[in-house]
């Protein structure tokens, strides 16, 4: 599977959500996300949990760059039994890299999901995932449509991903702790 996406930091998301609102998004839910990563060379391992209901393994690859980033996915779900032995295996084979903690505010424009994202020791963000069908062009041209509508160029944009970002903070906690 492949998607277009874009992570930009936000204040808040009232301009956003006004924009979403009259360009008739879906206000669909809020999720509950813990995302464990785990280490892996080539590609990002990580095991989702959502609200408790949904168990999902995402093996992915992308670029980090701050543009429009075209991410190559595969997903495989299970039930909660199956989720918590998995995720011992997978802890054992691997070991766990980082953990993110998230709620995430999902809207819905056509094939593009909206995720307003207050993201644990990190901050509020905005995430859009525009889903390819079948025709990668026709993805790009309502990425761009979903770029212009909520005025996405004025803000700044990320290069990594939470997991990276954590990482990056707690490096950043661990050498100011050595330098006392």
């Amino acid at each position: 599977m492949q998607n277009i996406e874009l992570k930009i930091r936000v204040d808040n998301f009232k301009s956003i959500v006004d924009k979403l609102k009259k360009n008739r998004a879906a206000d669909k839910e809020i999720l509950s996300q813990v995302d464990t990563y785990y280490n892996c060379k080539r590609k990002r391992l990580k095991f989702r949990e959502e609200n408790n209901k949904l168990f999902r393994l995402v093996l992915y690859a992308r670029p980090d760059k701050k543009e429009a980033k075209v991410s190559n996915f595969d997903m495989i779900d299970f039930n909660k039994q199956q989720a918590q032995a998995l995720k011992a295996v997978l802890k054992k084979a691997y070991g766990e890299k980082v953990t993110v903690k998230k709620e995430r505010k999902l809207w819905v424009y056509k094939n593009t999901r909206i995720h307003l994202d207050k993201v644990e020791k990190l901050g509020t963000f905005l995430e859009i995932e525009t889903f390819v069908k079948k025709d990668i062009t026709v993805a790009k041209k309502e990425y761009g449509k979903i770029v212009k509508i909520l005025d996405l160029d004025r803000y700044k944009k990320m290069d990594r991903s939470y997991s990276d970002m954590l990482l990056k903070k707690y490096a950043r906690a661990r050498s100011v702790i050595k330098k006392i």
